[in-house]
């Protein structure tokens, strides 16, 4: 993908990442972008798909995944996740 279509897509009203957010009246609002760390840890989910800008519970069970939580969050709140093809698979 582009660089220009993805500036696009992460874009808000008027092309500025920065207004990325709509309220429940229609207006943008400010939304600030997260700094994304030079080290991402990834969460493999299993069951579902999670959208960018989605809100939605996770249930952590398994303890390599739980020691990645417990180690990355403290310091920088961004993970990034991805969805397992085959959840039966560990």
């Amino acid at each position: 993908m582009s660089a220009e279509i993805l500036t696009t897509l992460q874009s808000g009203p008027g092309g500025d990442p920065s207004h990325a957010g709509v309220d429940s009246t229609g207006t943008a609002e400010a939304v600030r972008m997260p700094d994304i760390p030079d080290t991402l840890a990834i969460l493999p989910i299993r069951g579902f798909v999670i959208f960018p800008g989605t809100v939605a519970p996770l249930n952590v069970r398994r303890p390599i995944s739980i020691r990645l939580l417990d180690e990355t969050l403290p310091q920088s709140k961004v993970i990034g996740l991805i969805s397992q093809r085959d959840e039966n698979k560990e």
